[in-house]
């Protein structure tokens, strides 16, 4: 009886502390532990805040239109795009973060930081991705470059990826890099109004300069569905 009740702290004991390695790591969700090692929320990689007096400011200066209601515009969500307005010139991080899409909330992904600097920049969000068939959650830091490959390409390079604090393996790292590229290559094509002439990451923002859609629609998002 002795050793069965030994055998059993001993099995409680592995299993607090694997639960507690997991919560420290950041990839699975464990009720309070992970709240405690501060993994139930986006790394904090000091953007700046929302601007949205400067976003409606920059809405109507342009005359971009939302057909769709603001709890559609995710970053989970199939978006639809129409029209177009000329625009060269620097777009602020305050007022990119502002955009519905980047502001809006989604189970999947949410909770969206971007740091802009000279020719680099770094996000953050939390990520659930159960609905696409992993049973993993946590936050996730990104650092990556973009280049203009045409008027409706871009290049992305993908320098680090971090979920909770595991960081991704090069060859994963090269994976997910061409799996994004592949992505945007379909879904850039197949955009109304877009045509890349300049795109630059700079501290603290984007210079644009080209075409882009001036009206814009949202489904819902959906469990597992790629916008």
């Amino acid at each position: 009886m002795r050793g069965l009740l030994r055998l059993v702290v001993v099995l409680v004991v592995l299993a607090a502390v694997a639960m507690a390695g997991v919560a420290y790591a950041g990839v699975v969700q464990v009720p309070v532990l992970s709240a405690a090692f501060g993994m139930d929320k986006p790394l904090d990689i000091g953007s700046m805040k929302p601007d949205l007096s400067g976003y409606a400011a920059f809405q109507k200066k342009h005359g971009l239109k939302h057909t769709s209601p603001d709890a559609n515009y995710t970053l989970s969500s199939l978006h639809q795009f129409s029209g177009s307005y000329a625009l060269d010139e620097f777009i602020p991080e305050a007022i990119i973060l502002a955009t519905r899409t980047l502001s809006g909330y989604s189970a999947t992904i949410h909770d969206v930081q971007v740091k802009f600097h000279d020719g680099s920049a770094t996000a953050a969000a939390f990520l659930d991705a159960g609905p696409f068939g992993y049973p993993v959650s946590g936050p996730v830091k990104v650092d990556f470059k973009i280049a203009v490959t045409g008027p409706k390409g871009v290049a992305v390079t993908l320098d680090a990826v971090e979920f909770g604090r595991v960081g991704i393996p090069a060859d994963l790292l090269t994976k997910a890099q061409d799996a994004v590229n592949g992505y945007l290559a379909t879904r850039l094509a197949g955009i109304d109004g877009l045509n890349i002439q300049r795109l630059e990451l700079q501290e603290g923002g984007v210079y644009f300069k080209g075409t882009l859609p001036n009206t814009f629609g949202s489904d819902l998002p959906k469990p597992g569905q790629l916008p």
